[in-house]
C-alpha cells in the first residue's frame, strides 16, 4: 500500500490532514487515535488499553473508509 503522504501529493486527498484532525478521538472498537507522526507514514494508536503504531493508511481506514 502507498503511503498516505505520498498519495495526498498524487491526488489531493488530504487524508493525512483528515488523521491529524481526529487526534484524541475515538472510533470503531474502542480505537483512540493518539497521533500522526510528522511526515503522516504512521499513526499512535490505543486500542485494548495497549499502544501500537501503524500505517496511517491502515488508521486512515479503521476511522474513515
Amino acid at each position: 500500500m502507498i503511503n498516505l503522504s505520498i498519495q495526498d501529493e498524487m491526488d489531493g486527498s488530504g487524508k493525512v490532514n483528515e488523521l491529524r484532525n481526529a487526534v484524541g478521538t475515538s472510533y470503531c472498537d474502542n480505537t483512540k487515535l493518539i497521533s500522526v507522526s510528522l511526515d503522516g507514514n504512521t499513526c499512535l494508536i490505543e486500542e485494548k488499553g495497549k499502544r501500537l503504531k501503524q500505517p496511517s493508511w491502515l488508521t486512515w481506514n479503521t476511522f474513515f473508509y
